[in-house]
Parts: C-alpha cells; structure tokens; sequence
C-alpha cells in the first residue's frame, strides 16, 4: 500500500527556514534514536500559566521535556494531575499510559529545540500526551496551551479563534526564547534557538499549525492531522499532513482539503491515509472513557461513507505509533538535521493500516 516518490535528496541538505543553522548535522546509524521507540531521556512535566497582556488573553500551558537521569523510574504524574480541580473523577475509566514525572529536573544535555502541540476544537492541551511525551524523550521541549475558549472546559464563541490560535503559538515560542536567555532564571538554557521551531496538531490544531507556518517563518517543520488549510504560494516548510479516511467530523469535504494542502505544499511533503481511521483516532480520546464525540468518531465501530456498512475502527495505538514514529523523525531530521530519519520518512510504518506518500 505504499507509494513513496523521491526527488532530489541531495537537495536535503537545506532546511527551509528562515533563521535556522545552514549546518547539517551528519549522525551515525548507532547514535540516531529510533523514532518508533521511546528516546533515550526520561520525561518531565510542568505546567505553566502565561498572559499575553497584549491580547488579554490566558494562556495554561503544558511543558513536556528531557528530564534528569534521576526521574527514571520515578512516579509519573498521576491522572488527576491533568484535571481540573473538582472534576478527577473524569479519569476514572481512563487507560492512559502516564510516563511523566511532575517538575523533574532538567537533563543537563540541553539546550534543546522546541515544539509546539495544538489541541483541536473543544480539545485540551494534553489531548495527546503519548505524543508530547514520546517527542520529549527524543530531547525536545514541547510546549501544548489550551487556546483560551476553545477547550473541552471552556467555550467562548465572542473570541476570533482563527486569529488567536496561532498567535498563542507564536507567543510561546517568543516567551520561551526570552526565557532561556534570562539569568538565573527557571528555564535559563532551556531552548535551542539556534535552529527552528516545530508545530504540530490535532483538527482545529493542525489549520493552526499551518497558519502559524504561514506567518512566522522561524517554524521549520509542521505536522497537521485531520485538518487540511490553504498553504498560498510557495510554501516550502517540510509539512506531514496525517488523514483517517472514516473521519466523520470534517467529513469527505474536510479530507479533500487535507489532499489539496499536500499538493500545494512545496517543500518536502509526506502524507499518511489511514483507511479505517476516525478523527479522533490520532488522539486519546477512545482511551479516556468519556461519553460523547470524544468517544465516538474513531472509537469501536463506525459506517463507512461509501455504503454505511458497519467496520471497526484501527487500533488507536498503531495509529499513534505512527504518529510518534513521523514525528519524531521529522523533528529529527528538520530541526536537528540528522539525514538518518530520511529512511523513516520515506518509509510507509504499517502499511497493512495505511497508505503513504513521501515526496522530498
């Protein structure tokens, strides 16, 4: 089920990004981490609530990151750690693999690149934990807020989401890079700023990862799910667009966008299509035992848009599999410049689940 057209990968050795280090690094098979398996750091995690003054606006946000050799083995942050006050009693059913260890320590390897995650709409910033967590072992610090008004906690239909959403993603990666540069202070040598930032999200997430590319061109790898966006003209930032082809949230309709943004895109481009995958299903939702849409489109059983006939849908987990495996190497190869993660990206994972394009 693989179709994979490879063009000019001697042209690999630039990264399309404005600001980003023209070096790239050349690494041995022995020392490139397998991106389908946990990296080589153990997982912290802390939370952090900023204010963008000059928009009004709140922003939590999650920080998922290479922790100290001293974490491993430690407690992870329990379920009721990810909840609001009053409402732990939502992770009673939930069957979540929890890795993260509350306010660990920071690996002294750092600094580290930067990673931006975007909850979908109505979501929450720690909707794909297994995947800010497997990107943090791999030694990159991912940052996920919740977009103010648009979480699963909090609706606002006054705000302009469209507009804010990329700016939040924007305004974190400025925060962070004032950050790690302030002395003496908590995330002082935190952030690589020397290379570029990555973006990646789910639905509402993944038109906000495209539109934060779209205006802040120190972003050098985006990977949207289940959402597609108009790219423009000349949009040459390596993008891995990721589709379920049962997605009954954004429809046939929503998919078709997902296809033409791949066609736009100019840069290196990868696409995976999922035949028997729903929106939910690049997200913990079928794990989390919640009633309603976040266990529905993707979770059990669904019908099919051809004939409505009744399927199961993908195990969400070799789903997910995919989606730490891509990601991890196309951070890897776009904002560390390692070339090894070329053969993951130019490799369909499952193919007996999925079909793939690679076009570099």
């Amino acid at each position: 089920m693989t179709s994979i057209r490879k063009a000019g990968l001697a042209l690999l050795l630039v990264l399309f990004v404005v600001g980003c280090s023209d070096d790239v690094t050349t690494i041995t098979p022995e020392s490139a981490a397998d991106p389908l398996v946990a990296g080589p750091y153990p997982v912290g995690i802390t939370r952090i609530e900023f204010f963008d003054a000059s928009r009004n606006r709140t922003i939590l946000t999650e920080v998922w990151y290479p922790a100290d050799e001293s974490a491993r083995g430690q407690d992870p942050a329990p379920i009721v750690y990810y909840l609001p006050e009053g409402l732990e009693s939502l992770g009673d059913n939930a069957t979540l693999d929890l890795v993260a260890v509350l306010d660990a320590p920071l690996s002294p390897d750092g600094p580290f690149p930067l990673i931006a995650f975007s909850h979908g709409n109505g979501g929450i910033r720690y909707q794909n934990n297994f995947q800010c967590d497997h990107l943090a072992s791999h030694g990159y610090v991912v940052v996920a807020p919740d977009h103010q008004g648009n979480t699963f906690f909090e609706t606002d239909s006054s705000i302009n989401h469209v507009v804010e959403r990329p700016l939040d993603m924007i305004y974190l990666f400025d925060t962070f890079s004032e950050m790690t540069t302030e002395p003496g202070g908590p995330f002082e040598g935190w952030i690589d700023t020397s290379v570029g930032y990555g973006v990646t999200g789910h639905s509402f997430g993944a038109y906000t990862s495209i539109a934060a590319a779209l205006m802040d061109d120190r972003i050098a790898a985006i990977m949207p799910m289940a959402v597609g966006s108009p790219l423009g003209d000349d949009f040459t930032t390596p993008a891995f667009f990721m589709l379920a082809a049962e997605d009954k949230t954004i429809g046939e309709s929503g998919n078709q966008g997902i296809l033409n943004s791949f066609d736009q895109a100019e840069g290196p481009r990868f696409l995976v299509e999922i035949p028997d995958a729903g929106h939910y299903s690049f997200t913990f939702a079928c794990q989390i035992g919640l009633p309603g849409p976040w266990n529905g489109d993707g979770c059990q059983t669904g019908t099919r848009f051809e004939d409505g006939s009744e399927f199961d849908f993908v195990d969400d987990q070799r789903v997910w599999r995919m989606v730490n495996g891509y990601s991890a190497a196309l951070f890897g190869r776009y904002l560390n410049g390692v070339l090894e993660y070329e053969e993951t990206l130019t490799t369909n994972l499952d193919p007996e689940i999925a079909d793939f394009q690679a076009d570099l």
